[in-house]
């Protein structure tokens, strides 16, 4: 089961935009990013030749269809970890 977005998955983003269509946007999930104090999604949309990044506030996410999910590949070293309680 999916619990989280993972780097490298391609995804379908259907997002709100200031007109009345909203926008769709399908590419390669490149991280994870703010823009001032909100959290946003960095999208590759471009294709084999040229990359065409998108970043997509999250809080205009109207939701994300997954087309092909990678595994994460990211190591925990444990004397990195911070704890808090």
């Amino acid at each position: 089961m999916m619990t989280h977005l993972t780097k490298g998955s391609r995804y379908k983003i259907v997002s709100a935009s200031s007109t009345e269509e909203d926008v769709i946007s399908e590419g390669i999930l490149q991280g994870f990013l703010t823009m001032g104090e909100e959290p946003a999604i960095l999208l590759n949309i471009g294709d084999d030749k040229n990359e065409k990044l998108r970043v997509i506030p999250v809080s205009t996410i109207l939701y994300i269809d997954v087309i092909i999910q990678t595994e994460e590949n990211e190591k925990q070293e444990k004397g990195n970890l911070s704890y808090i309680s």
